[in-house]
């Protein structure tokens, strides 16, 4: 995808991601057996993840709404060398589908290392959920937010429980309106709902950070560039994100870090930081507007509350 959507490059060894001062990590912490799911998984930036931790010995779980899609990278994950390798169908830009989906992977494992979103749509218009909420916001902010929130525990009963957030490397400036993540009286495009939604998970990965502090769970988002996915080839996409998908690289070179991150032995410095730049392993500290950040929390949990999901 480009900074906001999005497979690794097949290869026999493990991807060891440079660290700034370009020398290469050799240590890792031991996955196999571990429980990992990637939402959107199905295709591009977590496919190629998956396959990845898959080789490692993993158990994985994929999380997406086509069933073929699905269970055919569930076959890539098990032949990569997987421990096992499942397939849970679900419509995660649904409050109701969010929660059902968050049951499901509770069902699979007790406890969880690792999960990793990169779950997104195309679409040509404003689009309106079910429950009233603009797509990309429901899809690509809310439904991370809230399934971090509900698998919190699980996560943290491993002792070691990782979250990352795919996004793009977005300028504070298109930081959305509090007052108006529905665009009721703002003018809905492509790219002011879509890059809102990453400067959103921005904010949720710091207020998450600071409330989750003793608990052995780290945020990180990781940026990305260009990638040549289905998604940035659908119709409903922007000619321009098209013919950035086209020309993008490579859904496995995209899907570097978030390996990095998930494997590295120590995620220590990554918690609460952001990758901007997807050909380097850097974590940067986020540090947005606090009361903004603490805001959106109230806000997310309010949504749940009106469409019937408790949140943590």
């Amino acid at each position: 995808m480009t900074p906001w959507g999005a497979a690794l490059l097949p290869c026999k060894q493990p991807y060891k991601p440079l660290l700034d001062k370009e020398i290469m990590m050799t240590v890792e912490r031991p996955l196999r057996d571990a429980n990992l799911v990637f939402f959107g998984g199905s295709a591009g930036i977590g496919r190629a993840a998956a396959v990845e931790i898959g080789r490692r010995g993993a158990n994985v779980l994929i999380v997406g709404r086509g069933r073929e899609a699905g269970e055919a990278a569930v076959a890539t994950v098990r032949a990569a060398g997987a421990a096992s390798a499942e397939f849970l169908p679900g419509d995660l830009s649904t409050i109701a589908g969010i929660d059902a989906v968050a049951a499901g992977v509770r069902a699979w494992k007790p406890e969880l290392h690792g999960v990793l979103h990169t779950a997104m749509a195309a679409f040509s218009g404003k689009q309106t959920t079910a429950d009233g909420l603009e797509f990309a916001f429901a899809l690509q902010y809310f439904a991370r937010a809230a399934l971090n929130r509900l698998l919190v525990d699980v996560l943290a009963a491993s002792g070691d429980g990782r979250i990352v957030h795919i996004a793009g490397n977005v300028p504070t400036m298109f930081m959305p309106d509090l007052d108006d993540l529905q665009f009721d009286r703002r003018k809905w495009s492509f790219f002011r709902s879509v890059l809102g939604t990453h400067l959103l998970g921005f904010l949720h990965i710091q207020e998450a950070t600071k409330r989750w502090e003793n608990r052995p769970v780290t945020l990180t988002a990781c940026c990305v560039n260009s990638t040549r996915t289905k998604a940035m080839s659908d119709p409903a996409m922007p000619l321009i994100m098209r013919l950035m998908g086209r020309f993008g690289t490579t859904p496995e070179l995209s899907a570097r870090n978030a390996v990095g991150l998930l494997t590295e032995a120590s995620a220590r410095g990554a918690a609460g930081t952001v990758l901007r730049n997807p050909a380097r392993y850097a974590p940067e500290p986020l540090i947005l507007e606090a009361q903004e950040a603490a805001k959106l929390w109230d806000i997310t949990t309010s949504i749940a509350g009106q469409g019937g999901m408790a949140l943590p």
